[in-house]
């Protein structure tokens, strides 16, 4: 290159498009250096292009026209040229286009190149020629892009029921992984006025068919059956029947028929001599505490905003304990729903769901219906005795004292209770039948060695008339105990989550399967049941397992 910014010499480009060999020849500027007709030749030498008379490549360098410029056909090129992959999925409604880097030697693709792939591969509508432009452009390799979208069907359907409260409250295993709840925020409760609209029913949906990428037709389903909005108590429709309306204030929900319903709410400060015992058919809030020795029992949800002790609380739905309860053993919660709570000390649960708790149950006797989760910073279980239908999930079992910690996990807990029962009841008729058998044989005794005294004789038909009763108990219950005992399996699903230490003195069991904790403890462990007994697997927080609640409130709705 001479001195001289705007000085430059000529330069080519040989490259393969479509069968055929391009020569493109830039001019030198004046002062600049040509380009030689022997250079081209031995590029071509170089790629494997055929041979050509010099007298044609003299030509197009002569030329100067700075554009490609056919030279020889060449077929056996292909394999430089950049591959163009065509990929139709989402059931047809979208086609993207992957395209390698071309070899040395391979052009760049073209938009038509891209256009003719698109067309071999049948795709014909919906093609975004912007998105091509682009992807040429810019030269984009190695990623897939979408360059055609189909127009999806439209699905009729009758009329729908349009909700205007939310329907789904409460559930934040749905919306997280397990991170902290926070009672704060967590309120089953949404308040409503006389004559609010609550829901309505929405015009029906006209099918329309949708067209996928490669032409063809996508048919639209058509559901004509439709929702009708029938009113819940205290509410009222309107003169069109299509929207529906509080009829007084209140918690708006819905019931178990999946009706609307508005129910009335008591809120208090707090639950002292000052209001008594509250027994109510709907929801209660409690802004402050509930005092020793008080009953607190709603027909809907149950709301406490700070302490509760030695108390009884009982709820048709769920119940939410924003800091927690410590009752010293004398205090009662029954939920008919889920429980939330901050912790539960030296308590006795009973929760039809499940049971969230963000740092601790300590000493407590719980009897869940579904899962127990534990997920604050703490996350542990001490003490006490729980019964869980489904899964427990905490970061501590027991602790370094080695104190009682015994789980119960994957049973129904009245099938577990019930054979319990079963269990102890034999027990204590099996010990009643030997106390009396001992006692009818030293009657006996007592008779041959000549103490024939009225009450003797009375005490040996009384006690010779109990053994066949007690007899026929204990044989009805040991006839029992097998089938009781063989609906003790697990759960399939059922799981134990340890994400730190389960401890000495922890007892866990799945059903008839029962898990040893070792002498050193266990860290971080995933339980299950086995076919040959209780499994055990490494806990990794990178690769979490999963808690299924659906199949549990499906179990539940069966």
């Amino acid at each position: 290159m001479r001195a001289g910014k705007s000085n430059h010499d000529g330069s080519f480009t040989l490259f393969y498009r479509d069968g055929w060999a391009y020569l493109t020849v830039e001019p030198p500027s004046p002062f600049g250096r040509p380009v030689y007709a022997e250079e081209v030749e031995n590029r071509m030498r170089l790629l494997g292009v055929p041979r050509v008379r010099r007298r044609t490549i003299q030509e197009i360098i002569e030329a100067e026209r700075g554009t490609p410029e056919p030279l020889v056909a060449w077929p056996e090129g292909r394999h430089l040229a950049a591959a163009t992959h065509v990929h139709i999925s989402d059931g047809g409604l979208q086609a993207t286009v992957t395209v390698d880097r071309p070899k040395r030697g391979g052009a760049p693709p073209v938009a038509a190149d891209i256009e003719r792939e698109l067309k071999a591969a049948g795709v014909t509508h919906g093609i975004d020629q912007e998105a091509i432009r682009t992807l040429v452009a810019k030269s984009v390799y190695g990623t897939p892009v979408i360059v055609a979208s189909g127009t999806a069907p439209v699905h009729g359907r009758g009329r729908r029921v349009r909700y205007h409260f939310n329907t789904d409250r409460g559930k934040p295993y749905l919306l997280m992984e397990f991170g902290r709840i926070n009672l704060k925020e967590l309120n089953f409760i949404e308040h409503c006025r006389e004559g609010d609209l609550l829901a309505e029913l929405e015009a029906p949906v006209t099918a329309v068919d949708g067209r996928s990428v490669t032409g063809e037709t996508l048919p639209a389903e058509t559901d004509t059956t439709s929702d009708r909005l029938v009113p819940g108590p205290n509410t009222k429709l309107g003169p069109d029947e299509t929207h529906l309306y509080a009829a007084c204030d209140g918690n708006v929900r819905l019931d178990r028929n999946r009706r609307v319903a508005v129910e009335p709410v008591v809120r208090v400060k707090s639950v002292d001599y000052e209001t008594g015992n509250i027994r109510f058919d709907g929801s209660v809030i409690v802004d402050e505490y509930v005092a020793d020795g008080f009953v607190v029992e709603a027909g809907g949800d149950l709301q406490i905003g700070k302490s509760v002790g030695k108390a009884t609380l009982k709820a048709g739905r769920n119940i939410v304990l924003r800091t927690g309860a410590n009752s010293n053993g004398e205090g009662h919660i029954e939920s008919g729903g889920d429980l939330y709570a901050r912790f539960i000390e030296s308590c006795s649960v009973h929760c039809s769901g499940n049971v969230f708790v963000e740092e601790a149950v300590m000493h407590s006797h719980l009897v869940v219906g579904k899962h127990c989760v534990l997920t604050g910073r703490r996350a542990e279980v001490i003490g006490g005795n729980l019964v869980v239908g489904g899964s427990l999930w905490c970061k501590k079992l027991g602790n370094f004292n080695e104190v009682t910690t015994r789980v119960d996990l994957g049973v129904a807990p009245d099938v577990l209770l019930e054979y319990r029962r079963a269990r102890e009841s034999l027990e204590a008729k099996q010990e009643e039948l030997n106390h009396a058998e001992d006692q009818f044989r030293k009657l006996q005794q007592a008779i041959r060695d000549g103490h024939t005294e009225e009450r003797v004789f009375q005490a040996k038909n009384q006690i010779e008339d109990a053994i066949p009763r007690l007899s026929r108990e204990v044989d009805q219950l040991e006839r029992q105990l097998p089938e009781l005992r063989e609906r003790l399996r697990a759960r399939e699903n059922t799981m134990l989550v340890v994400e730190e230490m389960i401890y000495p003195g922890s007892a866990v069991s799945f059903g008839n399967q029962e898990y040893r904790v070792p002498d050193n403890g266990a860290r971080k462990t995933v339980l299950r049941p086995g076919r040959k007994g209780v499994m055990e697997s490494g806990f990794d927080p990178r690769n979490k397992p999963l808690l299924d609640f659906d199949a549990l409130d499906s179990e539940e709705n069966k």
